[in-house]
């Protein structure tokens, strides 16, 4: 597990980067990075199920996670390059979300999204043989705890988690 950020919990927007590349992964809270190599002996990613913001995706599949889904905002959630907010919100077939969300935040800017219950959390289809990853978005929050992003990977048989805990970003690599 790697910790990163203080008092991330104050309804202030945050930034956060993951960027993976041959098993190099740098990991960003507003501007501190911590670099890191993931183990294993595969050169790309295969996010085999999906990749899930704010929540975990499937119940009942979660195993011993204890982690809460996200409750409140992310803005300009990018992956590769992608604006997922901006699929999301005109209903395109790559993305999907489920429980309450709306595309706006008490401070409007880029098109956020609020997650508006502990059941809701907004998804991307897999995809394999992802040789560099990179996924950049922003969120605020006035709660301590919350999943921010989940994925699971298929060649480790495994996956990671982003999460707030004790009002501090981590990420595990399970």
């Amino acid at each position: 597990n790697i910790t990163l950020g203080s008092l991330l919990d104050d309804q202030h927007w945050h930034s956060v980067v993951i960027e993976y590349f041959n098993n190099q992964v740098n990991f960003t809270v507003d501007k501190h990075t911590q670099h890191f190599h993931a183990k294993g002996e595969f050169n790309y990613l295969d996010l085999e199920y999906e990749l899930s913001f704010g929540g975990i995706p499937v119940p009942g599949k979660s195993g011993t996670l204890s982690h809460k889904n996200f409750h409140g905002c992310f803005e300009n959630i990018h992956y590769n390059g992608v604006n997922i907010i901006d699929l999301a919100r005109r209903h395109k077939s790559q993305v999907y979300f489920v429980g309450n969300m709306s595309f706006s935040c008490l401070e409007p800017q880029v098109v956020p999204v609020t997650f508006l219950s502990s059941s809701s959390y907004l998804a991307l289809p897999g995809t394999l043989g992802e040789d560099e990853v990179f996924i950049s978005f922003q969120f605020r929050t006035w709660n301590k705890e919350g999943l921010l992003l989940s994925g699971k990977l298929q060649q480790a048989s495994g996956g990671f988690l982003l999460y707030l805990s004790d009002g501090k970003v981590k990420i595990s690599l399970h």
